[in-house]
């Protein structure tokens, strides 16, 4: 009986090490009604404070969600204060319909706040990669994000300055 209760512990607890050890990619759109278009992703293993670049934000997807996985949208400079959570199974998209997240987080727990306010600075990441249609080649492109070089991109995509965009290596 006791070496049947230490192997249902061993495999509880490593099928929980796995499922937390997960990464998760969300996307920020341009996109004010869909999760659509051209878009950052952050690539991580949860409770990181995405920043987003100026101009997107609108639409906010959060890929692949676990039952006890939540995604949540920040206005301001940190993870802050609070504009959505979504929760899942699945695929989850929120549109803002004008309003714009400047930051996203996702996590394991059913907790509203996976972030302390007064130090989410130091949890803070930026997006790795960048997907648009690429109006020179006519197809959809995916590049890296240099850290912190996600508000150049964003400011080469809205001036339509794809030879400067083709210029960042292909993700």
């Amino acid at each position: 009986m006791y070496f049947n209760v230490k192997l249902i512990l061993l495999a509880v607890t490593s099928l929980t090490t796995v499922a937390s050890a997960e990464n998760i990619q969300y996307d920020a759109f341009a996109s004010t009604v869909e999760c659509s278009g051209a878009r950052f992703s952050c690539f991580d293993g949860g409770a990181l404070c995405c920043a987003l670049p100026p101009g997107f934000g609108f639409s906010v997807q959060f890929n692949n969600f676990a039952v006890a996985e939540q995604g949540q949208g920040y206005t301001g400079s940190t993870c802050a204060d609070f504009l959505f959570a979504l929760f899942g199974p699945g695929t989850k998209c929120w549109n803002g319909g004008g309003v714009r997240a400047t930051h996203a987080n996702w996590f394991h727990t059913s907790g509203r706040r996976s972030i302390d306010p007064h130090s989410a600075n130091s949890n803070c990441t930026t997006p790795s990669s960048f997907t648009y249609h690429d109006e020179l080649s006519g197809a959809e492109r995916t590049i890296k994000v240099p850290p912190n070089g996600a508000d150049e991109v964003a400011e080469f995509y809205i001036k339509k300055d794809f030879a400067k965009l083709a210029s960042y290596e292909t993700y």
